[in-house]
């Protein structure tokens, strides 16, 4: 069997490049890109884990992972691998997965950097592929690295993410290896540069470096569009000036193209040689002139060009190309002025260093005639276009033009991998570089062809001048090979000009170069010849040069020509005798003179003209040869050994007047003349003065930062590989000696001076002198170094100087002494050297020049001087004393930290030593004095972070010994507790207050480490030396300081990204866990002084509050470290002293003292700090669980505090359960502002229970504000009532605890609670709660008036009570009665206060269940709605789901005075639906099996009554229920209670019609018509079917009373309807009348019926009513059309006379307790369930009617019960869909219990009257739905269609009635009768029809309501469809009237 194999080490790396998913449990899942750590290896398998999830461990196949280069470490506990990859491959990998975690984020919050992101990201992953393709030269990876490391920042800065340091080659600084002060100046200068950035124009950019001096060009011609006849040469090159005004100049040497007729199409390489650069470019030309590129194009051919036969073209050209006498013609120019171009691109090489640019120039050609010259000025005049060609368009060259800074030589260095520097021809400039460094030699004549002027002669025209040029020696004889005309050709032996046609003036601007080497250049010279060529070939081939003229190079003086325009003397040619390799003209003069007239003389065939002219003009540039006498002399003088002194003074004098330029130029010649001329022992001291003087000024220019700043590289490299003076170091060190000591000397302090400022360079001269002096003799050097030290000994005696003329020459020594400190150390002792320059600054007085004095420090200490231990110990003693003395007068302070943090930075260096010494040194002198710089400073002030970062800097270096040795150094213990104060304090305010901006995390975590270090010894010195005598408040700033450390936002791990908390971890460790030891240790070595800490009542500082802070940082060992802290609390409090006095500090108990044996402190301290971490965002789930476990356990094995302990430990289990669930919700944004009032409220009986009066305020107070966010101003006053129900009426002081948060300036009960009642009443005025606002001003009236006696608030109070009672009073004050639902929430998934428990709700305003369940369902919107009311079984509830069961429930009045009949309509509207905690709803079933012919024989229904904790409304707008009871009615209890409720609302209707004539008619038209028409279902056949029959009482005689209870209330509808129709007849309108003759018609007959089978029943004595006649109304309005019209309908009535009855005022009976028992005995059917029934409230109309139907004894004419009448209409009841004619049969039969249910008041809503029908105030007419009498019963639920049918649809109108109201047309059914048309006072919005199948009846828990006006036809046969109009305004909810109509079903 084959093992596993460990994998070797560099194989222990790889990257998945599949998906695996695994085959078994054993392997491990991968995604493309995972790493992995291999282990080991078996056949094809790998075995190890993903470093994402180093826990989880497996295998996965080789063949799915690519296996990478990878660094192994093992020196940790665990191997660790990562990858070997470049670091910005690293870098960036990072930061890809940190922002791959951003972008998501950005995309879902719509954030603007998603863009940038995006982008930068995809930017950085291709540009990491090419690194990693390791096919970049350096320098491409250079500035890609530049480029990446720069978006990289750019994107961190916009995120806001942390602030990444880089040194200065782009790498992120490692803090491991970084000093504190240079960490914080790398952020100082990242943040500095980002703003700046971000603040300029076009964002981010890169720092611009230094730039070079010079500039190159690269210019890639792309495309040329130029069509010449024949060969041409393109010459091109740049020129400064104004090309307009014709003073354009070159700078440049040109780029020579060659050209021909067919373009490049013949030479398709042509393209990629077109490239030239042009370097030397100087930063002065390009920023001050004007550039232009100008180019040539010159045609080689005939003097006319001929168009070429195509056919004959390859004879043609092999013949011109031959042909040696071919002429350069002019054809025309190229111009464009590139100066923009230039700076554009100038401003991009600096930014980006390599100045890339992709695009294209365009420069249009100029051509010209054959007659014209190439004048620039004549063509831009003459032309102001190009030339366009019909065919090619534009034409001119496309070109790119790309700058780069620097020389050609540098950028070849600097890049030789760049491809577009290699072989491509160089066109330097025409003048020598700005800088010449040793070994650059040069020597260039540049010769420009200005212009000539040439007479005719014997020409009848003008000559067709052609210009020879060629270089001769002196004699005659043409140097070959020495000309150029530019780059891209090879050297010439003579150069031609371009030939003008009859030119009397030519100009031609044309530029060659002539390079000779030093010795031939002096002897040469350059002829020009001048010759005509004819328009002839014939002739043109005889012709002679007709004149010539020269120029000598060199002048007479020995210098070269000068850089000037020369006007050349032109000697005419007699061809006969003059003879061309002839040198005798060298004699004759060349240069003409201004005025000068020359005398015609013929010699040598030649003849000077004063005619004729020529001009050109020289550009010399050479390091060589000068053209500067006075230099000339000097270097003359000192080549040749001189001894004259005063030739030598005079040199030296002239040597001041040479240009600084040319000066520099021959830097290395005159420093080896003056140099060789000091050394000449032969002269005397004076002169060596004047030479030392010159040797000054030369060094003075070539430093000067100024104007050659360049040149100190030149003279560094003439001093290192040129200076060859051995013997100068004497009289240098003798020269300089003498004038430091003439110091005082008024005519040597400026040579002094600049002496001074050259002292680097004349020490370099020593130095160097003496090595090389050492490398040829090697002696002499104990002299060297005594005159050195005596020279250095007077620069420190003449510090002593106190004379203001002193004051420069002091200051520049010490400014330039330390530059010489470098060079002096390799040949003298540096601790000698260190000696000099401490006496040096001590010498000085301290008063002068402070500044440059610590500037000179600062600069000896980055010296090489300063890494030496020995010279450390010499110069740091002096530093820190002048720093000390500085800091103390508070001068200099910003140069003082710039020192100290240069100091601690060299110290920090790996390679200065030890530095032990150094350290204990500066924290002996230091430490403290920085502390309270620190301490003092602010936060505003610059300096601080400064400051803050030398401290922790120094810390940081400091080691457990300086600590110790520093804390020792204190002589007593207060001044070591003074100390340790201030450092404490100091710490906590770098933690409160951070001085560094929260994105430099490097910089934080640095100096939390350092703070984590300080503590720690803190920690020992505090529990050695701070316990006796005891220090309290040490301890207790410790304690604080330690915990806010651990506390603080920059340590929380937890808010990391897994790559930051996994770089914390390994470089810092968790810093919280090891200050949490270390706080933990120091606590329990307080011993008997820890009671001061738990108890706050001697004063001191409790810490249950700071430890509990830190017990809750989510760090499991820390919590399981710190938590038993607080069972020693609790102990120490247990057991302390009882009895202590209260001045005293808390005390344990000893020997017998009486101990405290509770721990109440401890509690309440416990409790209110865990209330406001908990809600601050700490703490969590985790926690209650270990802190119940953990100080449980403790508690539970003590046997003394077992019991109070395990108590606290589950009331702060508890607490911290309801606290969390506060948090969570509220910190939801997607729950609701109820869900969060609840889970406010189950925190408030919280603490309640455990009687936190604070807490319970605290939540009181928010409670209040989420109501007020919610307009729920009734709930808000009852939440502030909590709180002013705990206080009195009495002046007693408030204590803390019931103070308010708001009404802070109340302390004393009674004003408290006076303005709490205030604002309750306010806000039950804005709820419209008057009469609770009421009861809370008689209790203030009752203060103002018997107690305070303040009879101004009394008025007040009583004028508002007044405006109370008449808002309850006045109808046109619509308060909205709300219905309550009941809401059950099961299943886990919902918050634990919700979880498994059933809830009534008060519904909002006209809110109805569609609506409610809606919003209870968005509330959760994954809950699942369930469809029945059936409870649910266990697995629903314990289940992970959200389950939500919703149902309307009916509130139950209590039976108090405000259920009296004689009590106003409004008053019992408000207590019908307020102050309630008893509901009920109902429930339909069938028992048995479903009659389908009749389904009231089967159908039962379930009755639940809920109680509630409190009663509604009160501080929430629902509660839990706390008590459910159900019972079940049989279907023929069912049918009595039903008949009841009808006949109490009938009995209703008519005592309030009876007692108000105002009352709208509608809602009595609709209950009279539904009871009377028994074409509805049947009427009371179906009862009759299912109960009034033989079968039914066979089968259950022990119904019998029951049989009889129902027909008494059949019977008892006879007389009730009877009076509601003499009401109804009373009021009768017009459009109605037909309908009231049909109800009379309708009514006749029922009654007959019903007295026939049930007897004859009479009206309650109580109701007043006597009989009269009833008459149709029709018979009062027959002569009315508009009547007529409307009751054609019941035209078949003839005139009725029936019984009437006569209303009297209704009286009110006594006996209404009889009547209550009464039909109590009706009722006893209930048998066992009385006591259930009885619970629900029953009003006085109900016990009238029970009086009238089921006391016959007590009421005349009532029917035995053996007489059986017909019940002619039930009423309806809602079933299920009308599919067939039994079902909707039925259906009819149930919706006629609508009528029977009772109704509450109609009320109709202002804004539903038509402006046409107002009328005088008068009751309102509401259409409702809801059924308020307590006994109703609850209709069946709907199905699902049908429910959506209706949640589609207004449920109610709201109609007023309207005396004009239109009547609705006839009819011919009562169906039709009840559609009215628009416009008719009837006319509604018609809800879906109620179900008949009893199926789905659980699936609504609401109880049947249908108004008759609002029903919509069902699909039946021969029903009308009706479509009503929708009102204009949203539809209130009919509560109170039933439709009757069976149409609309």
């Amino acid at each position: 069997m084959m093992n596993w194999t460990p994998a070797r080490d560099k194989e222990k790396y790889g990257v998945a490049i599949y998906n695996f998913s695994g085959v078994n449990d054993s392997c491990i899942k991968l995604n493309v890109g995972d790493t992995v750590h291999i282990l080991e290896e078996l056949g094809g398998w790998y075995f190890g884990y993903a470093l994402h999830n180093k826990a989880l461990r497996g295998v996965f196949p080789k063949s799915f992972i690519q296996v990478r280069e990878c660094i192994v470490d093992k020196t940790g506990l665990v191997e660790v691998v990562t990858a070997r990859l470049p670091p910005i491959v690293q870098e960036v990998t990072a930061v890809l997965r940190e922002w791959g975690m951003l972008l998501r984020k950005l995309y879902v919050d719509r954030s603007s950097n998603f863009i940038l992101v995006k982008d930068t990201m995809l930017e950085l992953i291709a540009h990491r592929s090419k690194i990693l393709s390791g096919q970049l030269p350096g320098d491409e990876l250079k500035q890609l690295k530049h480029r990446l490391t720069r978006g990289i920042d750019r994107v961190n800065a916009r995120l806001g993410l942390d602030l990444v340091v880089r040194d200065d080659h782009g790498n992120i600084l490692n803090p491991d290896i970084t000093s504190a002060v240079k960490l914080f100046r790398h952020h100082d200068e990242a943040s500095a540069r980002l703003r700046k950035q971000f603040t300029s124009e076009g964002g981010l950019s890169s720092p611009r470096r230094k730039p070079h001096l010079s500039w190159t060009a690269l210019m890639t011609i792309t495309n040329i569009i130029i069509k010449v006849p024949e060969s041409s040469e393109i010459s091109i090159g740049l020129y400064t000036g104004d090309v307009k005004e014709g003073k354009e100049k070159p700078l440049s040497e040109a780029f020579i193209i060659p050209w021909t007729d067919d373009g490049y199409s013949g030479h398709p390489d042509l393209l990629l040689k077109l490239k030239c650069l042009f370097t030397d470019l100087s930063n002065i030309t390009l920023d001050e002139s004007q550039v232009w590129l100008i180019g040539s194009v010159v045609r080689q051919g005939s003097m006319a060009s001929k168009e070429i036969d195509p056919r004959s073209r390859s004879s043609m050209l092999s013949k011109k190309t031959s042909s040696s006498d071919s002429m350069r013609r002019p054809f025309g120019v190229l111009m464009l002025d590139v100066t923009t171009i230039i700076q554009k691109q100038k401003i991009l090489a600096l930014e980006t260093q390599d100045g890339t640019v992709d695009q294209d120039y365009f420069a249009p050609f100029f051509p010209c005639g054959e007659k014209e010259t190439l004048d620039l000025k004549k063509l831009l005049t003459t032309r102001n276009d190009s030339v366009r060609d019909n065919k090619t368009g534009y034409q001119g060259i496309w070109f790119s033009f790309q700058l780069i800074n620097g020389d050609i030589k540098q950028l070849r260095e600097d890049n030789p991998h760049y491809v577009s520097l290699r072989d491509v021809p160089v066109a330097y400039r025409l003048g020598l570089s700005d800088v010449i460094m040793p070994g650059d030699v040069r020597n260039d004549l540049y010769i420009t062809l200005l212009s000539g002027e040439f007479s005719r002669g014997t020409k009848t025209s003008d000559r067709n001048v052609e210009v020879t040029v060629r270089v001769c020696d002196d004699k005659g004889k043409i140097i070959p090979g020495v000309m150029r005309q530019g780059c891209g050709k090879p050297p010439l032996d003579d150069y031609r000009s371009v030939t003008y046609h009859h030119e009397a003036k030519p100009k031609w601007m044309e530029t060659i170069k002539i390079a000779l080497p030093i010795e031939e250049f002096k002897k040469a010279h350059v002829k020009f010849i001048f010759k005509h060529r004819s328009t002839n070939d014939v002739k043109d081939k005889n012709e002679k040069p007709f004149a010539m003229s020269f120029m000598k190079l060199m002048q007479d003086n020995g210098t070269t020509v000068l850089n000037t325009e020369h006007e050349l003397i032109i000697y005419k040619i007699d061809s006969k005798k003059w003879q061309e390799d002839d040198s005798s003209y060298l004699n004759l003069p060349w240069q003409r003179i201004n005025g000068e007239e020359l005398v015609k003389t013929w010699t040598f065939g030649m003849a000077p003209t004063n005619k004729d002219s020529f001009t050109i003009s020289t550009t010399f540039c050479s390091t060589k040869l000068t053209q500067n006498a006075e230099l000339l002399a000097l270097l003359e003088w000192g080549w040749s050994g001189s001894t004259d002194t005063e030739t030598l003074r005079h040199c030296l004098e002239g040597l001041r007047r040479v240009p600084s330029e040319e000066l520099m130029v021959f830097l290395q010649d005159t420093l080896d003349v003056l140099l060789e001329i000091l050394m000449n022992s032969s002269t005397d001291d004076d002169s060596d003065n004047k030479v030392f003087e010159a040797l000054v000024y030369v060094i003075t220019i070539a430093t000067d930062k100024n104007k050659h700043e360049a040149f100190q590289p030149v003279l560094d490299s003439y001093i290192q590989q040129n200076f060859h003076a051995t013997l100068a170091y004497n009289k240098l060190i003798h020269v300089l000696k003498f004038y430091v000591e003439q110091g005082m000397d008024m005519q040597r302090q400026e040579t002094l001076k600049k002496a001074m400022k050259c002292l680097q360079y004349i020490f370099k001269f020593i130095i160097r002198s003496r090595q090389l002096f050492v490398e040829l003799h090697g002696r002499g050097q104990e002299e060297f170094e005594k005159s050195l030290q005596l020279l250095l000994e007077a620069m420190a005696k003449m510090m002593i100087h106190t004379l203001d003329s002193t004051l420069t020459v002091q200051a520049h020594c010490l400014k330039y002494i330390t530059t010489t400190i470098p060079d002096i150390i390799t040949n003298f002792d540096p601790v000698h050297m260190s000696h000099i320059l401490v006496t040096m600054i001590d010498n000085l007085d301290p008063k002068r020049i402070p500044k440059q004095k610590l500037m000179t420090m600062n600069e000896i200490i980055h010296s090489e001087l300063f890494k030496y231990p020995e010279c450390r110990r010499v110069l740091l003693p002096s530093f820190i004393g002048h720093i000390r003395r500085l800091l103390a007068a508070n001068e200099e302070l910003e140069l003082c930290v710039k020192i100290l943090g240069d100091i601690l930075d060299v110290l920090f260096s790996a390679d200065v030593g030890p530095t032990q010494e150094d350290i204990s040194h500066l924290t002996n002198e230091m430490l403290s004095d920085i502390l309270t710089i620190v301490y003092k400073m602010t936060h505003e002030d610059p300096l601080n972070c400064k400051f803050v970062s030398v401290l922790v800097s120094l810390m940081r270096q400091m080691t457990e010994r300086h600590f110790l040795n520093f804390l020792n150094c204190f002589q007593t213990q207060d001044e070591l507790y003074n100390f340790l104060v201030e450092l404490i304090m100091v710490i906590q305010d770098l933690i409160s207050q951070p001085v560094f901006p929260s994105d430099w995390a490097e910089m934080i975590l640095l100096q939390n480490s350092v703070i984590v270090k300080v503590l720690r010894q803190c920690s020992r010195v505090i529990s050695d030396r701070m316990r006796d005598p005891f220090k309290e408040i040490v301890w207790n700033n410790f304690f604080l300081c330690a915990i806010q450390f651990i506390t603080q936002p920059s340590l929380q791990l937890e808010t990391f990204t897994q790559s930051k908390r996994n770089k914390i971890l390994s470089r810092y460790r968790d810093m919280r866990r090891e200050t949490a030891i270390e706080i933990k240790s120091l606590w329990f070595s307080l011993g008997q002084h820890k009671i001061r800490f738990v108890a706050s009542s001697g004063g001191g500082q409790c810490m249950v509050g700071p430890f509990l802070e830190m017990t809750m940082i989510p760090d499991v060992e820390l919590r399981k470290a710190t938590i038993p802290i607080f069972f020693d609390m609790m102990q120490c409090e247990y057991y302390s002293q009882r009895d202590q006095g209260k001045n005293g500090p808390p005390d344990m108990a000893r020997n017998k003292q009486k101990i405290k044996g509770k721990f109440t402190e401890f509690e309440n301290e416990m409790l209110e700090k865990l209330d406001h971490l908990v809600e601050g965002g700490h703490g969590d789930e985790h926690y209650r669980e270990v802190f119940q476990n953990m100080v449980g356990a403790l508690c539970e094995e003590h046997a003394t505090m077992r019991d109070p302990g395990l108590k606290l430990v589950k009331t702060v289990t508890r607490l911290m359960d309801r606290l969390l669930q506060y948090r969570t919700i509220m910190n939801t944004p997607d729950n609701s502002a109820e869900t969060r009032m609840s889970c406010t409220v189950n925190l408030l009986d919280f603490y309640s229970e455990i009687n936190r009066k604070e807490l319970y305020l605290r939540y009181v107070y928010k409670l209040s504000e989420l109501h007020l966010a919610c307009d729920n101003y009734t709930e808000a006053g009852y939440t502030l009532l909590q709180h002013a129900s705990l206080l009195k009426w009495t002046h007693e002081d408030l204590q803390t605890a019931l103070r308010s948060p708001i009404h802070h300036h109340l302390g004393y009960h009674d004003d408290l609670k006076e303005k709490l009642y205030n604002e309750v009443i306010s806000y039950f005025d804005k709820g419209k709660m008057w009469e609770d606002a009421l009861k809370l001003c008689k209790e203030l009236m009752q203060q103002y008036e018997e107690v305070t006696i303040n009879y101004t608030k009394l008025s007040e109070l009583l004028t508002r009570m007044a405006s109370f009672y008449k808002n309850i009073m006045n109808p046109q004050n619509l308060r909205p009665e709300p219905e309550y639902f009941r809401v059950a929430y099961y299943g886990r998934g919902f918050p634990a206060f919700l979880q498994n428990r059933v809830f009534v709700y008060r519904g909002n305003g006209y809110e109805r269940l569609g609506d409610f369940t809606s919003r209870i369902l968005d509330q959760f919107p994954n809950a699942e709605l369930m469809k029945k009311l059936t409870p649910p079984s266990d697995e629903v509830k314990e289940s992970p789901q959200q389950f939500i069961q919703i149902s309307k429930v009916d509130c139950v009045m209590r039976e108090d005075k405000y259920s009296s009949p004689s009590v106003s309509e409004q008053i019992q509207r408000y207590y019908r639906a307020n102050h309630v905690n008893i509901f009920t709803y109902s429930r339909p079933f069938h028992r048995g099996q479903k009659d389908p012919s009749n389904e009231f024989a089967t159908l039962c229904i379930e009755k639940t009554t809920l109680h509630t904790s409190y009663s509604l409304p009160g501080i929430l707008r629902c509660f839990p229920v706390v008590r459910t009871k159900s019972i079940e009615l049989s279907p023929l209890e069912n049918a009595i209670e039903t008949m009841t409720n009808v006949n109490a609302d009938v009995c209703d209707l008519v005592k309030k019609y009876s007692r108000d004539q105002t009352l709208p008619l509608d809602p009595l038209t609709r209950k009279i018509s539904g009871m009377v028409d028994p074409a509805v279902m049947g009427g009371i056949t179906n009862y009759e079917k299912a109960f009034l029959c033989d079968e039914y009482r066979q089968s259950h005689p022990q119904d019998a009373e029951k049989l009889e209870d129902l027909q008494q209330l059949i019977a008892a509808q006879i007389p009730l309807l009877k009076a509601a129709l003499h009401y109804h007849r009373l009021r009768v309108t017009e459009p109605i009348a037909a309908l009231h003759d049909h109800m009379i018609s309708s009514f006749l007959k029922m009654k007959q019926q019903v007295h026939e089978k049930y007897g004859v029943a009479v009206l309650p004595p109580e109701l007043g009513i006597e009989e009269h006649s009833l008459r149709l109304q029709t018979q009062l309005s027959v002569n009315s059309d508009h009547s007529a019209r409307s009751s054609h309908h019941y035209s078949g009535h003839d005139s009725i006379d029936v019984d009437a009855v006569e209303l009297r005022p209704p009286k009110e009976d006594s006996r209404s307790e009889g009547l209550r028992q009464s039909l109590t005995r009706g009722l006893h059917v209930f048998s066992g369930r009385s006591s259930d029934l009885m619970a629900m409230s029953l009003s006085s109309s109900q016990l009238s009617l029970a009086r009238l139907s089921l006391s016959p004894a007590k009421v005349g004419g009532t029917l035995p019960r053996h007489h059986k009448v017909s019940m002619p209409n039930l009423g309806n009841y809602n079933g299920g869909s009308s599919k067939n004619v039994k079902k909707e049969k039925s259906f009819r039969t149930l919706l006629r219990r609508e009528s029977f249910t009772s109704q509450r008041e109609p009320s109709s809503q202002w804004f539903d009257r038509p402006e046409s029908q107002v009328l005088p105030p008068q009751p309102i007419i509401e259409l409702s739905e809801q059924v308020t009498t307590p006994l109703a019963p609850e209709r069946p639920l709907r199905t699902d269609i049908e429910r959506e049918r209706r949640m589609s649809r207004p449920r109610s109108l709201t109609m007023t009635p309207s005396v004009s109201a239109t009547p609705s047309p006839s009819l011919g059914s009562r169906e039709s009768l009840m559609s009215t048309p628009t416009g008719s006072i009837y006319e509604e919005e018609s809800p879906p029809p109620l179900p008949v199948k009893m199926r789905d009846q659980d699936s609504d828990s609401t109880s049947l309501r249908l108004s008759t006006m609002s029903l919509k036809p069902s699909a039946t046969p021969g029903s009308p469809e009706v479509s009503p109009e929708p009102p204009k305004k949203p539809p209130r909810p009919d509560k109170n009237h039933n439709h009757e109509d069976s149409s609309m079903i």
